[in-house]
């Protein structure tokens, strides 16, 4: 599901929203004042991609996003940059799994090891530059325990878990980074919230999509969002066991 489609079908996250709501197609697409509801809900929208992918990953921690909004690959690679320490973190990054740096010459990569601060020299950063073992994190700067010399290792990459990609108020084909029979979250959720104090038959039924009747309802959209990829965790290989550290 699209999150607005303005032209036939109309069968985007927001059109959908405009009919649970009845408050009609165009209405929020549109934007107008003094309501401006497309605003409002790219809000509440954004809202409940994050909650829908947190509920994910409280079953599989493994997990990444299936979104072609976002532009980057997992993991994803940089350049070095000749006698330097200290390299600056993308800000969607919440949890760094693993990183590598690529020998230059043979160009195979190897993993750096945490570098944790009771193992680190006083002369940091008054080190001679080569080819990096270890990394810690400081704030959101990635550091190497010594300064990198590009003619032996040239480039990193990073495997990480990121925020969900958030939808733009200009979106119209950038799709839910979840499988797509649970992308109703997003339609029911926001008009849930909007409808708390206008419509409790409507509250209610959006609730019941939801939630169900009780906890593990099998009818649940939420329940079967989390059985679904409980399954996936299933049968996934573990190839990560290092520690990971976590910004959420």
């Amino acid at each position: 599901m699209v999150f607005n489609e303005t032209t036939t079908p109309f069968s985007g996250v927001i059109q959908n929203i405009e009919r649970e709501t009845k408050l009609g197609l165009g209405v929020i697409s549109d934007n107008a004042s003094p309501d401006y509801y497309l605003a409002y809900f790219l809000g509440k929208v954004n809202e409940w991609l994050h909650i829908v992918t947190h509920w994910i990953h409280e079953i599989n921690d493994e997990w990444g996003y299936d979104d072609s909004n976002n532009t980057g690959t997992i993991p994803e690679e940089y350049s070095f940059t000749d006698n330097l320490q200290t390299y600056t973190l993308d800000t969607d990054i919440t949890k760094i799994r693993l990183i590598e740096a690529r020998d230059a010459v043979t160009e195979e990569y190897y993993d750096l090891d945490y570098y944790y601060e009771k193992d680190r020299i006083e002369d940091l950063y008054n080190q001679d530059s080569g080819k990096p073992t270890k990394y810690f994190i400081q704030g959101r700067s990635l550091i190497t325990d010594i300064p990198v010399d590009t003619a032996k290792v040239d480039k990193y990459r990073i495997t990480y878990d990121r925020h969900a990609h958030e939808f733009a108020i200009d979106d119209t084909t950038a799709v839910p980074g979840f499988d797509k029979q649970f992308h109703w979250l997003l339609v029911y959720g926001p008009t849930m919230d909007w409808t708390s104090n206008k419509d409790k038959d409507l509250y209610n039924k959006c609730y019941l999509k939801i939630f169900g009747k009780g906890e593990g309802d099998p009818n649940a959209l939420k329940t079967m969002l989390q059985d679904h990829y409980f399954k996936q965790n299933e049968n996934m290989i573990y190839k990560i066991g290092r520690e990971k550290i976590n910004y959420s």
